[in-house]
């Protein structure tokens, strides 16, 4: 239904720098529930809330007391059949986390899927989404690269291996004879991110405070309500937007 990913340089001042654009951020009821993951002092952190709401949610409301440079958030509609926290994205593994917002139908090619995932990866599996599913094979691919805890991975090599992830759910899905239903899908370690646009789309905004010209951030949101106004820019279909821990970013194929 509704993401949003941002990062900035002053955790303090996310919430103020926030603000012209807190409406965009804004997920229209039904809600059947919606989570927070976010970097703060080197751990992935998560506010997951698994129950439904009739009344629009505020995703960014939590960073009003929250401090972090590195935030995903996301809400689910009412039509993806997976309820409680565990299937509640978004989803983590030590410093890295994840959020998709599409439901690909994974059924038959779940077992093929698990064969690529190492078994100490599998036993943090927790719920049953295609989501998480996605999110391990992505840490399964930083693992044959032997990068799964570098914090300091290039922003390059992670748009590699979300890349290889993605051509490697399609192939096995296909095998089932069904395609697509991604979405966009989006990563960060606490110090980069990438971000997959796919299905969806997928607008971007720079971040500023006047008072603060130290201040710098880029927010992204995924999902329309049409309510994205002044400031955000498209991001064209099959692209991956790449935030270095400098906040510059570039755009890049989505292709391995």
């Amino acid at each position: 239904m509704k993401l949003f990913a941002c990062m900035c340089n002053q955790p303090q001042r996310l919430w103020t720098a926030l603000a012209p654009v807190r409406a965009a951020l804004v997920a229209q009821p039904p809600v059947s529930r919606w989570g927070m993951a976010y970097s703060q002092g080197g751990d992935v952190l998560l506010v997951r809330t698994p129950k439904s709401s009739t009344h629009p949610v505020e995703l960014a409301g939590p960073l009003a007391e929250i401090h972090s440079d590195c935030v995903i958030a996301q809400a689910v509609g009412p039509d993806d059949g997976y309820i409680g926290t565990d299937n509640t994205p978004p989803f983590r593994f030590r410093r890295w986390m994840f959020s998709m917002t599409g439901t690909p139908k994974l059924d038959g090619a779940a077992a093929r899927l698990l064969e690529h995932i190492p078994e100490y990866l599998r036993r943090n599996l927790r719920g049953r989404t295609p989501g998480e599913l996605v999110f391990h094979v992505f840490l399964a691919m930083l693992h044959d690269e032997g990068s799964v805890d570098d914090p300091n991975l290039p922003v390059a090599s992670t748009r590699r291996a979300l890349a290889a992830t993605i051509k490697l759910v399609a192939a096995e899905q296909a095998k089932t004879g069904v395609e697509g239903g991604f979405g966009n899908l989006v990563t960060s370690n606490g110090r980069s991110m990438v971000l997959a646009r796919i299905d969806h789309p997928l607008k971007l905004r720079r971040l500023w405070i006047d008072s603060e010209p130290g201040f710098r951030g880029v927010v992204l949101v995924s999902g329309g309500d049409g309510d994205q106004k002044d400031g955000f820019e498209d991001i064209a279909a099959n692209r991956a937007v790449m935030i270095q821990r400098d906040l510059q970013f570039q755009l890049a194929d989505l292709s391995p």
